[in-house]
């Protein structure tokens, strides 16, 4: 008789369909150790346990890992660049706010000093008491030669030459350089105040990068201007639309002006521990809002507001829409290199034309305090650098000044110096 119970002869011939019961009772405690599995198996995979992670949730976890490195060495690398170019930002603040309405008359006067001290003679001083003892000795008959007394020089705020205070630097005259090398030299600044507002700096332009193409994204967006717009299609950037490219650059640029405000503040004031006004980026914000008027103060009745929208209004015109330009006046940049070249060159000249004086009116601004409130505790504003002693009304008043009170250049100032020096030659040579 056939033993059908032995597995190695193969299943029942009578039963050929049936499965074994060792394979049915391990199918059913496999079940049961872990019902999910059986009920997957059942609905054909498409069962998911609440609890359970999607499947791709490691994916996105590494996705976004990944884009916090990369923005942290973003971060890393942009202050990294904004040290570097710390110094010659500062110098450009320092030369933009100082206020040169006679310091590049004395400096013309200390170039000339030596051929001046190469005189025998001076003009007549009805002030100068030497004088007329020089005309008593004419008429006695004598010989002597008039010699005017040495005059006291005295700064653009009216301070004697040795009075100046201690924390604030000679009238820069010069460049960039000659900037950076009186801010070392000067024993209240140093190397380190080369790096002043430059953390204030670092966290505007980390801000502006992320909450402007945010925002433009979102106008295109509202507006549906993806796909037709009248003003798109320009070259230099992607946006669709240059109406929100600049209305953008505009709202964002009106957001961030109070860390504008704090940076120019911290790169021009004295770093003196005894006349320092702000510690800090933090501080400066919290002792800008308390003082001058909080929020309000800040972005509607602040003096530098027009000047700022003017500001962000026009600068990505200028940084975006040139080529846009240069092809509507039919030059292409495959057809007519050369130029293209040369119209990128003059419009880059443009952009510093119009934007270098508005920037100039509007770093003064933002420069100069209007306090509403003083507390207990409350410190002057002092600066490394001269400022103007009678406060700008405004953006139009600022500009008008400094083409009326300093609009005169250096080298004009030498030319009429050497004419009136020839003038008291030619007097001297008629009075012997």
């Amino acid at each position: 008789m056939t033993d059908f119970s032995d597995k190695s002869q193969g299943a029942n011939p009578f039963r050929p369909y049936a499965e074994s019961t060792g394979s049915r009772t391990n199918a059913m405690f496999e079940e049961l150790r872990n019902p999910l599995e059986g009920l997957r198996a059942a609905t054909n995979g498409q069962f998911e346990s609440p609890l359970a992670l999607p499947p791709n949730t490691s994916v996105v976890i590494e996705d976004l890992d990944s884009a916090a490195s990369e923005l942290v060495k973003f971060a890393c690398y942009r202050y990294a660049a904004t040290l570097a170019a710390s110094p010659f930002s500062m110098a450009q603040t320092l030369l933009q706010v100082q206020c040169l309405p006679e310091a590049a008359r004395q400096d013309a006067v200390k170039q000339d000093k030596a051929s001046e001290e190469e005189d025998e003679g001076e003009a007549p001083d009805p002030d100068d008491p030497a004088y007329y003892e020089y005309l008593r000795a004419r008429a006695a008959g004598s010989s002597a030669q008039y010699r005017a007394a040495p005059r006291v020089r005295a700064d653009h705020k009216g301070y004697v030459d040795g009075t100046r205070p201690g924390y604030q630097l000679a009238a820069l005259a010069g460049g960039k350089w000659a900037a950076l090398r009186a801010v070392v030299r000067q024993p209240t600044e140093g190397v380190l105040s080369l790096f002043k507002g430059s953390f204030t700096q670092w966290a505007y332009d980390m801000l502006h990068l992320l909450l402007q193409p945010t925002l433009e994204g979102a106008m295109n967006e509202l507006l549906g201007l993806y796909d037709s717009a009248a003003l798109g299609a320009y070259i230099d950037a992607g946006a669709p639309s240059a109406l929100t490219l600049v209305a953008s650059h505009v709202i964002v640029g009106w957001l961030l002006a109070p860390l504008e405000v704090v940076r120019t503040r911290l790169a021009v004031q004295s770093a003196s521990p005894v006349h320092r006004k702000y510690r800090g980026t933090l501080h400066a914000l919290r002792t800008v809002a308390r003082e001058e008027g909080g929020l309000v103060g800040l972005y509607v009745r602040a003096a530098h507001v027009t000047a700022t929208l003017i500001k962000h209004a026009l600068d990505p015109v200028f940084r975006s829409m040139g080529a846009f330009v240069l092809g509507r006046a039919g030059i292409d940049a495959y057809d007519h290199p050369t130029s293209f070249a040369l119209g990128g060159l003059a419009w880059k000249t443009l952009a510093a034309v119009v934007m270098l004086p508005i920037d100039t009116v509007r770093t003064r601004l933002m420069a100069q305090p209007k306090y509403e409130r003083r507390q207990d505790g409350f410190r002057e504003f002092r600066t490394c650098v001269a400022r103007s002693p009678v406060p700008y009304t405004g953006m139009a008043n600022c500009a008008w000044r400094i083409v009326s009170e300093e609009g005169e250049s250096l080298p004009s100032l030498q030319r009429r110096r050497a004419a009136m020096a020839r003038a008291r030659a030619g007097w001297r040579r008629r009075q012997g």
